[in-house]
C-alpha cells in the first residue's frame, strides 16, 4: 500500500482543524481524516486529540477505535472522524461519523459511508462496512472542506502525497479547513 495526504486551513488562518493520520503496523494501513467541528484553535485542538487517541489505539479495529475517539474527544468541541484499516491482501474495514467521504480515484468505489453525529458529542451509532480492495484501486478520503463536485481523478497520476495535495489545492473550498489521504493498493493489473 501507498498512501499519503495532506491538509490546509480555512483561507487566512494558520491552525488547521483538520487532520488526518496514515500507520503502517504489521501489513495493515490505518488511515484516519479529522475534521475538528468550525475551524481555527478549538477545531484543532480536537483534531490533534483524535490523532492522538488513534496512534495510541491503533491496534484496534475500526469500530471500537472510534468508540475511543468518541469518549477521549467529549472535552472538545468534537468531530467527524473517517477510518479505514486495509491489510497487505486488500481487505480492510471502514467506520465513519460525520461528513468523511470515501471515493474511488481509480476501480470500483467502495460502498461505504458516514453515519450522522458528532464524535465526543453525539454519537447514536456506528457501523463497520467491510472494504475490498483490487490491485490498481485508489482511494481517496476527505474531509467536507473538498468539493466533491470536482473531478478529483483529474490529480492522477503522482505519488500518493503528489495527488492528496493537488486535490486540496484545486478541489479545496476557501471557506473551510482541506484535507484529503490517497490510498493506492498494489500496481494497475497489466
Amino acid at each position: 500500500m501507498r498512501s499519503g495526504g495532506f491538509s490546509r486551513p480555512y483561507k487566512g488562518l494558520s491552525i488547521c482543524g483538520d487532520s488526518f493520520l496514515i500507520e503502517e503496523r504489521e501489513g495493515e494501513t490505518l488511515a484516519a481524516v479529522i475534521d475538528g467541528l468550525g475551524h481555527g484553535y478549538e477545531s484543532s485542538v480536537a483534531a490533534g486529540r483524535a490523532v492522538e487517541v488513534i496512534r495510541e489505539f491503533a491496534d484496534l479495529s475500526v469500530g471500537p477505535l472510534l468508540l475511543r475517539v468518541h469518549q477521549e474527544l467529549r472535552p472538545t468541541r468534537g468531530a467527524a472522524v473517517g477510518l479505514m484499516k486495509i491489510d497487505q491482501d486488500g481487505k480492510g474495514e471502514f467506520c465513519g461519523i460525520g461528513n468523511i467521504e470515501v471515493q474511488a480515484l481509480n476501480g470500483t468505489p467502495p460502498s461505504v459511508f458516514c453515519l450522522a453525529g458528532i464524535v465526543g458529542h453525539n454519537l447514536r451509532t456506528s457501523k463497520v462496512m467491510p472494504v475490498a480492495m483490487k490491485p490498481g484501486d485508489i482511494y481517496c478520503l476527505m474531509s467536507d472542506g473538498i468539493s466533491t463536485r470536482g473531478n478529483l481523478k483529474s490529480c492522477l497520476p503522482g505519488a500518493p502525497e503528489t495527488v492528496a495535495r493537488r486535490i486540496v489545492e484545486h478541489w479545496g473550498k476557501d471557506h473551510d479547513d482541506a484535507t484529503a489521504v490517497v490510498l493506492v493498493y498494489g500496481e494497475k493489473p497489466s
